[in-house]
């Protein structure tokens, strides 16, 4: 009885873990988004933030939407896509640690003018995307940036942002 009980508090606090997950990296892009300067061609569009890899990581930034509703004066509209090829004309492609994805991945199809690449796998912000999530040594959500890739891509990240990454390149 003793291992049955151990076993589902074990798998509930699993369960728990993995939903919260995701609870604060919408948050962290909501305020990242504030904090570039985007190219002027888009500002009479939708603001589009394309989710690959986690449905949670998508739902999240559901929340998000439904509170926030506008970034910079554009309708904020969030979109799931399954993988890297469903992602289109979006502003913002964050690529969650569940999808498979390399350098040569992102560099190929991500890498568009406008379109801030955010990702959480180990060494991405080094090899392609603009800012990548990392844990720091005290268990904290922090990222780092790679201010001229994203330059590269048209967007300018303003000082305070780049000032608050943990490493950039």
């Amino acid at each position: 009885m003793k291992k049955l009980l151990f076993i589902c508090l074990l798998l509930c606090s699993a369960t728990f873990s993995f939903a919260q997950e995701y609870k604060y990296h919408p948050i962290f892009i909501y305020n990242f988004s504030k904090y570039i300067e985007w190219p002027s061609d888009k500002a009479s569009q939708d603001f589009v933030i394309s989710v690959v890899g986690n449905n949670t990581a998508y739902r999240e930034m559901l929340g998000i939407m439904e509170k926030k509703k506008t970034i910079q004066n554009r309708n904020l509209v969030v979109k799931k896509c399954e993988n890297l090829s469903e992602v289109g004309q979006s502003d913002v492609v964050f690529v969650t640690k569940y999808e498979k994805v390399n350098a040569s991945d992102i560099t190929a199809k991500l890498q568009r003018k406008g379109t801030l690449v955010i990702t959480e796998h180990d060494n991405m912000a080094q090899n392609g995307s603009h800012i990548n999530f990392i844990i720091t040594e005290d268990s904290k959500i922090g990222f780092e940036l790679n201010s001229s890739s994203a330059e590269s891509a048209g967007l300018k990240v303003s000082n305070s942002l780049a000032g608050l990454a943990k490493k950039t390149y």
